[in-house]
């Protein structure tokens, strides 16, 4: 029979009985992932090395540790440095002439409003002188009426009161169509009266019925104020008229324009053929003329002409 010192191992040891082994696991693995770590960095630092020292071997000029290439970036940066400040101190120029330029604004927008306003309040000083002017002239145009009317009820009363009255009526020859020159003399004029022509305009005489003041007047003296009247009523003597109607047709081929002949009659004796042509008129082809557009003589006669636009003749 086999006799044991110590107790025969157990099955089913507890967990503390293996609680060392299973620590020593996960500390190999943390052991492990540090040095495959290690080993990565000392990898990537030895390339970047490797491949400095190739890019210094195979092109020395940007080796930065060459104190040429040091000096030759120095000066680039000094460069770039330089060109930096002077777009600095042009922006900072270009910010003050903006500043400038606005204040420049500012100030022609104020000095504009307040010529706006100053000629507002000049508008509104000339347009109150101009109230008062025009009310002045109105005053004065009003008083110079009242005045003129004044003077006229008083020649007129004096006129009544002196009886001046028209004598010697005379007709003479007509002056144009259908009108007939007369005269007459203003009589009772006082020789000490000063306003004989102003007599003689507002003083009317009566002729064929119907009362006309003079057109114009003659002063020869207190005993010699002539008045002369051009009436144009109830002279048949001095009515010319215009006779042979006749159509010349186009005045030429595409011209757009007819020709119309007439001839004149009754030109009172002594009147003027030129004056009665012009003034004599007629109606032709539904138009109305107040006297011919062209006057002649031909063989003693006084002929008229009309030229006027026809469709017919385009």
């Amino acid at each position: 029979m086999r006799r044991y010192n110590s107790p025969p191992p157990r099955y089913g040891a507890s967990s503390s009985e293996t609680d060392p082994l299973m620590r020593d696991k996960p500390s190999h693995l943390h052991q492990s992932l540090k040095n495959y770590i290690r080993t990565a960095l000392i990898a990537i630092i030895t390339a970047s090395i490797a491949v400095i020292i190739f890019a210094s071997v195979s092109d020395p000029c940007n080796n930065p540790l060459d104190p040429d290439v040091r000096e030759r970036i120095r000066k680039a940066w000094n460069i770039e440095l330089r060109q930096h400040e002077k777009e600095v101190l042009e922006r900072s120029d270009t910010h003050k002439r903006w500043r400038l330029e606005d204040n420049d604004r500012i100030h022609l927008r104020e000095q504009w409003g307040t010529e706006v306003e100053e000629h507002n309040r000049e508008m509104e000083r000339l347009k109150r002188d101009e109230n008062r002017s025009r009310e002045q002239w109105k005053k004065e145009e009003d008083g110079h009426e009242r005045e003129v009317e004044e003077r006229r009820k008083h020649e007129e009363e004096e006129r009544l009161r002196l009886n001046m009255f028209w004598t010697d009526p005379t007709s003479h020859t007509c002056t144009t169509y259908a009108t007939r020159e007369y005269t007459a003399r203003l009589v009772n004029v006082p020789s000490y009266y000063n306003r004989r022509v102003e007599a003689c305009m507002a003083t009317p005489i009566k002729i064929h019925g119907t009362e006309y003041t003079p057109k114009w007047c003659e002063d020869h003296g207190p005993s010699n104020v002539i008045g002369h009247w051009e009436v144009d009523q109830h002279e048949p003597d001095c009515a010319s008229y215009w006779t042979w109607y006749k159509d010349f047709g186009c005045v030429s081929p595409g011209s757009g324009q007819r020709l119309i002949e007439h001839y004149l009659e009754n030109i009172p004796s002594g009147g003027d053929w030129k004056e009665f042509c012009a003034t004599t008129p007629v109606s032709f082809r539904g138009m109305h003329f107040t006297g011919a557009q062209i006057c002649f003589k031909n063989n003693g006669a006084t002929w008229g002409h009309w030229v006027f636009d026809d469709e017919s003749c385009k």
